[in-house]
């Protein structure tokens, strides 16, 4: 349980498939895990225990079906206490293999398929997490750097520094998304336009929705 999940040149020739087990299986986060994780590295978390499950934001209601629209970001709340109607699945959580409520599932599927990516990079919830997770790391930027945001967000999403790779590029990034957006050089780590960006390609690198 203590192998990494990153292969190895020579185990990769003699095992290829990984039946020999020379590298630790990376598997994929449940549903609520990454929504949840969002709100985590967004800030908007609520640790609250108990109380009412909340409606999950949907693009069309139908009182008829009991479909009703909840906030966006169901105030933040853990994704157990999202309620699921048997009509309809949440949408996000539905996209990354939530359990049905119709049959008994004693193990969740686990799928790998477009609409999954499609999810992170347009779904309302992320753009409106990444958005909030700039709005605080741009309302505090006094003695910031690029440099030292960038290996402060890769903390709060992954739980590790970047490497010295990674690190080179998301500092390329910024200083891209900059002439984009028109921002000048003194104020890029203001600029809560730029660290949106940065904030949605975060929550798209494979490893946030992932166990490596």
């Amino acid at each position: 349980f203590q192998m990494s999940s990153l292969a190895s040149t020579n185990a990769a020739e003699v095992d290829p498939q990984n039946r020999l087990l020379h590298r630790y299986p990376a598997r994929r986060l449940d549903a609520e895990a990454i929504r949840d994780s969002v709100l985590v590295a967004s800030g908007r978390f609520d640790q609250t225990l108990f109380g009412l499950s909340i409606h999950p934001y949907r693009a069309h209601t139908n009182a008829d079906r009991r479909l009703f629209l909840g906030p966006l970001d169901g105030q933040g709340r853990r994704s157990i206490y999202t309620k699921v109607n048997l009509m309809e699945e949440p949408p996000f959580l539905g996209a990354f293999n939530l359990a049905g409520g119709k049959v008994t599932q004693g193990r969740r599927d686990v799928t790998n398929v477009p609409t999954q990516a499609l999810a992170m990079l347009n779904d309302p919830f992320v753009i409106q997490q990444a958005d909030f997770w700039s709005e605080r790391l741009t309302e505090h930027h006094g003695n910031d750097s690029v440099p030292a945001r960038i290996r402060a967000m890769f903390q709060k999403a992954f739980g590790r520094r970047p490497s010295g790779a990674e690190e080179r590029d998301f500092e390329q990034l910024v200083q891209e998304l900059a002439k984009l957006h028109r921002v000048q050089p003194e104020d890029v780590l203001a600029s809560r336009l730029i660290w949106k960006d940065i904030s949605h390609v975060v929550f798209n690198l494979r490893e946030f929705i992932s166990i490596p």
